[in-house]
């Protein structure tokens, strides 16, 4: 595998100015991206669940995204945000 000179010439900067090695930094980083990527595999993906919950809101004939404010429509919130 060949890395990019420049890229190659910062990696070597950066380790300096962090007083380590090129080596150690790469380590660091890496195990920082496999555990990364293992929490994220690990994690439940709540957009799935979501996304199903306003599915069954909808088909019990409920609305799911409803604006919901205190003495104020829908229409009159997108009108103050216009400024109209």
């Amino acid at each position: 595998m060949r890395i990019e000179d420049e890229l190659w010439r910062k990696v070597k900067a950066l380790a300096a100015l962090e007083g380590t090695t090129v080596s150690a930094l790469l380590e660091e980083m890496l195990t920082a991206l496999v555990r990364g990527a293992e929490k994220a595999a690990s994690l439940e993906q709540p957009r799935d669940r979501v996304v199903e919950e306003l599915k069954a809101i909808r088909a019990r004939g409920g609305s799911p995204l409803i604006i919901a404010y205190p003495g104020k429509t829908a229409v009159e919130l997108v009108k103050e945000g216009r400024g109209d």
